[in-house]
């Protein structure tokens, strides 16, 4: 299963933009409640920037990419919409990999407007404890390649769910359910920069040290970070130069009953998810850098223009 996962995580590698404004640690936690905590992938983004504005990246799976390109169509005859902030959620479905997926948002929506613009097509409403939803089937330009359903959910015209249905009534039940945010989720945020726009949590990179590869163009002390071998977060913040923080997770494996050899049992770092089911977590490496905004661009640029080729060979 696990390289099923890894399969699935590598195909992350795409562009968005952020508003230079709220940080990581002042994240909605409206949104950060609803996440489950056995989620693999968590990323978060502000609204679009203005013209002009660095751009910032987020390691996200292609079902994301669609699932936010997707919510802009949907949405979109509602004129009153605002987006204050997005955040991405992946997780493993019974297939083993993360087929699991869903947008949490903030902003302001006009539900009925959305449900009627939608209904004209071929979404159809439902309810889910007593909640309103839309039930979205894929749509015709990605049939070819995306074959989930989804849910659309909108609570007080400001917060949406968008994603497959599994997620959505997970996010529903915590929401209804007033969870309180996961505490090792919060654990890895306060790791962050206390000023990030943008920021990823990420499972444990891949065997091929694809994502170590990457960052080792932007910085060595990065990469650094990603090749510790546990998961890892880091958070971009945009100023006079561009400020990125990423540190890593280090499980430590349990012990059995029968292990003689403890400095065996506790050397090896273990590959694990954000639900740290494999044992008590050490902090890893930190590193902060800062980047110019030239150097920077330039990174994104090569970036994009790579960004297929290093999928594919993620794929092999």
């Amino acid at each position: 299963m696990q390289r099923r996962i890894a399969k699935s995580v590598l195909l992350l590698f795409f562009l968005f933009n952020a508003v230079v404004a709220a940080s990581s640690l002042s994240s909605d936690l409206r949104l950060i409640q609803m996440v489950p905590p056995k989620s693999q992938i968590i990323a978060s983004m502000l609204s679009p920037t203005p013209e002009g504005q660095p751009r910032s990246f987020l390691l996200i799976t292609v079902n994301n990419k669609i699932d936010i390109e997707d919510f802009y169509a949907l949405t979109g005859a509602d004129a009153s919409r605002r987006i204050r902030q997005v955040v991405f959620v992946a997780a493993t479905g019974s297939d083993g990999t993360l087929s699991e997926h869903s947008l949490l948002v903030s902003g302001h929506f006009n539900r009925d407007a959305i449900f009627r613009f939608a209904e004209g097509g071929s979404a159809r409403t439902d309810s889910y404890r007593g909640e309103a939803v839309l039930i979205v089937p894929p749509f015709e330009r990605e049939r070819s390649r995306f074959k989930h359903l989804r849910w659309l959910a909108i609570l007080n015209s400001d917060i949406a769910i968008f994603g497959t249905q599994e997620s959505v009534q997970q996010e529903l039940d915590r929401q209804i359910a007033s969870s309180r945010p996961d505490a090792k989720l919060m654990d890895r945020l306060s790791r962050l920069g206390p000023r990030d726009e943008t920021w990823c949590l990420l499972p444990a990179p891949s065997v091929n040290g694809a994502v170590a590869s990457l960052l080792e163009k932007l910085d060595p002390k990065i990469a650094a970070v990603a090749r510790e071998g546990g998961s890892m977060q880091y958070g971009v913040h945009f100023a006079r130069r561009v400020e990125i923080t990423a540190s890593s997770n280090i499980a430590a494996r349990e012990s059995s009953a029968s292990d003689t050899d403890q400095s065996a049992s506790h050397s090896t770092p273990a590959h694990y998810l954000l639900d740290d089911s494999l044992g008590g977590r050490d902090d890893g490496k930190t590193a902060v850098v800062k980047i110019s905004r030239r150097r920077y661009q330039e990174w994104l640029d090569k970036f994009s223009k790579d960004n297929l080729t290093i999928a594919e060979t993620l794929l092999h």
